[in-house]
C-alpha cells in the first residue's frame, strides 16, 4: 500500500531496520532481560517435540489471547483459569448459552461483557459452520489463509492473530503492540507520525529476520513495560524496585541511521560466531 512504501522511504534511503539492527537490539535486550529468551527456548522446545505443530489448541490460544487486551497479564491468566475451571470444554460454554456465567469468570480481566459476547459467537459460528467448538480447523492453512479466516470474527485483528500464529502455531510473525510501535519508532524503525500498529505491522513484519521475530518481539514487549526511557510517558508499568533507571541499550540506535558504529560491529560479530 502506499502508507507502506512511505514507511520505508520515511526510514532514510537505507531500508530499515537493518539485519545488523535487528541482531543489535536483540542481543542487547537479551542481556538485560534473559528470562524473556528463556521462556521462549522452552516455547521452541514444546513446538518442535510436537513437530512443529504447536502443542496447545489453539482456540485455547484465541481465547486467552483476547483476554489479554488492554489488562495486565496476571489479570489476563487468572481470568483464563477461572474460565477453564468453569467450563470444562469449549462445548460446554456453546451449549450452555450462559453469557452471564462466562463474564462473571472472566471479570477480573475487564470488558466482560464485550469479551464474552465475542467468545460465545465466535465459537457458536464455528460450531454451526463445523459441528464443533474448536478452531483447530486451522491448523494446516497458510499464513494468509489463517488471516482472512480469523479477521472475520469481530474482537480478532491483526495483533491477536499475529499472536496466535506465532505462539500457538510457531509460525514466523512480529506481532506488532502498542510497546512495539512505541519503541520501533524511537529507533526510527517506522515513521513516528500518524503510523498505526495495524500498518508497522505490516510493515516490519516483512523486514524483521525470521529467526528473531518471537524473541525481538518478547523483548520489546518486556522493556516497554520497565525502561522509563521506553515506556509510555516515561512511566514504565514495572520499574525497578530499586527505584533506579534501566541503561536502555536502544537509545543510540535512531542515531545510526541503519549502520552500526564499528566496536558494535565486532561484538555482534562475536555474538554471531558463538550462536553459530
Amino acid at each position: 500500500s502506499q502508507k507502506i512504501v512511505k514507511l520505508e522511504a520515511d526510514a532514510t534511503s537505507r531500508k530499515r531496520p537493518t539485519a545488523d539492527e535487528c541482531w543489535y537490539a536483540t542481543a542487547s535486550l537479551s542481556k538485560l532481560h534473559p528470562d524473556v529468551v528463556d521462556r521462549n527456548n522452552i516455547r521452541r522446545k514444546a513446538m518442535l517435540q510436537a513437530c512443529g505443530g504447536g502443542r496447545d489448541s489453539i482456540t485455547d490460544s484465541v481465547v486467552s489471547t483476547m483476554l489479554s487486551q488492554n489488562t495486565t497479564d496476571a489479570n489476563s491468566k487468572a481470568a483464563f483459569s477461572n474460565l477453564k475451571k468453569e467450563f470444562p470444554n469449549w462445548e460446554s460454554l456453546v451449549e450452555m448459552e450462559d453469557l452471564p456465567r462466562i463474564e462473571s469468570a472472566i471479570k477480573v480481566a475487564g470488558l466482560a461483557k464485550t469479551r464474552a459476547e465475542r467468545m460465545y459467537n465466535i465459537l457458536l459460528t464455528v460450531k454451526k459452520e463445523r459441528g464443533e467448538a474448536s478452531l483447530d480447523y486451522i491448523r494446516d492453512f497458510s499464513n494468509e489463509q489463517i488471516k482472512q479466516e480469523l479477521s472475520r470474527f469481530k474482537g480478532l485483528g491483526p495483533k491477536t492473530i499475529s499472536c496466535v500464529l506465532l505462539f500457538a502455531l510457531g509460525r514466523d510473525e512480529f506481532p506488532v503492540d502498542t510497546h512495539v510501535l512505541r519503541i520501533t519508532q524511537k529507533m526510527g524503525w517506522v515513521s513516528s507520525s500518524g503510523t498505526s500498529r495495524e500498518q508497522a505491522y505490516e510493515y516490519l513484519n516483512g523486514v524483521i529476520p525470521a529467526d528473531l521475530k518471537m524473541d525481538l518481539h518478547c523483548l520489546l514487549v518486556q522493556h516497554g513495560k520497565v525502561c522509563h526511557r521506553c515506556a509510555a510517558n516515561g512511566r514504565p508499568q514495572f520499574p525497578p524496585k530499586d527505584g533506579s533507571k534501566l541503561d536502555c541499550p536502544l537509545v543510540m540506535i535512531s542515531s545510526w541511521g541503519g549502520i552500526l558504529p564499528l566496536q558494535n560491529l565486532k561484538s555482534l560479530a562475536a555474538l554471531r560466531k558463538m550462536e553459530a
